[in-house]
């Protein structure tokens, strides 16, 4: 038992719990049935990982399950046509860890490489 010395303590302590109650069920719901994308260009591939790089430097690892689709050009497309260099988007449901990849989009061009020029 809690032990309640003031006034001022029991009014605090009856508003940090109704604050508590009343964000809980917005914290839970607050990404449901919001699908978190994210972009960057693939540093490694396999049949069941993905290594990407976004445009802020992050190097993420998505797992790519069975269930994962994979769009290129808006048309199906196989794991294999996701290669190191190319720009994806991909959809990683809820975005809680581990991520996994349910759809990945596949760029039509590889992401371009800074040009040395010689002088």
């Amino acid at each position: 038992m809690i032990l309640v010395g003031s006034r001022q303590m029991k009014w605090t302590l009856v508003a940090t719990v109704t604050a508590a109650a009343l964000a809980l069920p917005l914290v839970a719901a607050a990404h449901d049935g919001h699908a978190h994308i994210v972009m960057g260009t693939v540093t490694a591939v396999d049949a069941k990982q993905l290594g990407l790089k976004t445009p802020s430097g992050e190097v993420l690892s998505i797992a790519i399950t069975p269930k994962t689709s994979v769009l290129r050009d808006k048309k199906k497309a196989a794991v294999t046509d996701v290669q190191v260099g190319r720009r994806v988007v991909v959809d990683i449901g809820n975005g809680e860890d581990p991520l996994v990849a349910r759809e990945i989009q596949v760029g039509v061009a590889a992401a371009a490489t800074k040009a040395v020029a010689a002088h």
